[in-house]
């Protein structure tokens, strides 16, 4: 049977979103690319971002926050689809009818569409969007869960998958994979997560997601198929995580720790857990070696594989924080080794902060999930969440639990990191 397509920009359309007249007409034109390298816009805006904020479908006031944002990079194009969770009436998971937000650049990031609805249904949440594209068929996927309503979130979330094959223009409706889900060692439904962010292209045209306690891979020619990587320190699988393909051709994988490690006494260094290799060979690395690379304070990252003066590197966009939770010291690293090393190539966001940057009421404070993509002009997008400050000097937890949240676009050469 045919799956139906769904127009987004016609179908959610401007009038449904609330914009009208100039804005609806004309995409927001970006900054131009500061003379140091780095830019910055807000693409995604929370209920108190003024002409930024994003009205909800049902024309009752604005989204609340916007959290856990995806970017995509089309290879061979200048389109970029960028995917972020509105959250209508609170910045908290257990807050519930989450929808999944779309907008579209045609020039490499430049310019943006108006905000489109791209998922949601009833009082289910959706989440944890994360997109790939086959260079040889020319489709776009991407997966998200579907998680149930307000204290339910973790209880048996679903896989769905829909596709694109007109580079994000149109899409099918989300189809559920149940064979794809996330189970318990006695097969019954259990907490999952996908990405968020990107999947990836191997050099021998396999399609790669990251996934909770496994990878879930494409083979030219065949279906999607479940792969289970190795556990994490507390011997519970790894939970949000990123993946890249190395110059030598081996997978890394980088993802964030489970709450029992992060909290467990004694056991979780503050570092990302990090394996090398290929479905059924995974090298490992110790603790030690970890702590000194890329510290972590539990929280989602990014990463992505870019050419940088001709040579291969991976980039790499977290918090270096070792205070458990503190989101808000986000840092870029390039390894020049496929990942072996993360020491020499270091830049905090903070060097080049947003323009509404500080710790009084109204400002932003940058940090959080965080996501990476490398476009065909060489510049890299990124996205990053940024809490609303809603008193002045707020502490770690009113930003964390009470603060709304956007996300904004850093836009930068790879001079910015690494020098010429």
């Amino acid at each position: 049977m045919a799956l139906s397509r769904r127009t987004l920009f016609a179908a959610a359309g401007a009038a449904a979103l609330g914009l009208s007249g100039v804005a609806a007409a004309f995409p927001r034109q970006a900054f131009a690319l500061d003379p140091d390298g780095m830019e910055s816009k807000m693409l995604f805006g929370d209920a108190r971002a003024g002409g930024a904020a994003i009205p909800k479908p049902s024309g009752s006031g604005f989204y609340h926050s916007v959290r856990m944002g995806a970017i995509f990079a089309i290879p061979g194009s200048s389109v970029v689809v960028a995917i972020a969770q509105g959250r209508p009436d609170g910045v908290a998971d257990e807050s519930g009818n989450h929808n999944l937000l779309m907008r579209r650049s045609t020039d490499s990031g430049l310019t943006w569409s108006p905000v489109t609805g791209f998922a949601g249904a009833t009082l289910y949440s959706w989440a944890n969007s994360t997109l790939v594209h086959d260079r040889t068929t020319g489709r776009l996927y991407c997966f998200m869960l579907r998680r149930q309503p307000g204290s339910l979130q973790d209880e048996d979330p679903k896989v769905y998958l829909t596709t694109s094959d007109d580079n994000g223009a149109t899409w099918t409706d989300p189809v559920v994979r149940n064979d794809l889900n996330r189970r318990s060692g006695d097969g019954r439904p259990t907490n999952d997560f996908i990405g968020p962010g990107n999947g990836i292209q191997r050099a021998d045209g396999s399609l790669v997601i990251p996934a909770k306690g496994r990878l879930i891979i494409k083979e030219p020619g065949g279906d999607w198929v479940g792969h289970r990587v190795p556990n994490g320190l507390a011997g519970l699988p790894y939970g949000e995580g990123t993946v890249a393909e190395r110059s030598d051709g081996q997978l890394i994988l980088n993802y964030r720790a489970l709450n029992r490690e992060i909290k467990g006494a004694g056991t979780y260094p503050h570092a990302r857990r990090v394996a090398i290799g290929n479905p059924g060979d995974w090298r490992m690395f110790g603790d030690e070696y970890w702590r000194a690379q890329i510290i972590d304070p539990g929280c989602h990252a990014a990463q992505i594989s870019h050419s940088i003066n001709g040579a291969p590197y991976l980039i790499h966009l977290n918090s270096a924080s070792q205070t458990l939770d503190n989101r808000y010291a986000m840092t870029l690293r390039a390894s020049p080794d496929d990942g072996e090393t993360w020491t020499e190539y270091r830049e905090a966001l903070s060097e080049d902060p947003l323009s509404s940057e500080g710790n009084l009421a109204g400002n932003l404070r940058e940090g959080g999930y965080a996501a990476l993509t490398s476009t065909g002009t060489g510049i890299i997008l990124a996205l990053v969440e940024a809490r609303r400050v809603l008193k002045d000097h707020p502490s770690q937890y009113d930003l964390n639990y009470r603060s709304p949240c956007a996300v904004v676009l850093r836009r930068f050469r790879p001079s910015w990191l690494v020098p010429a």
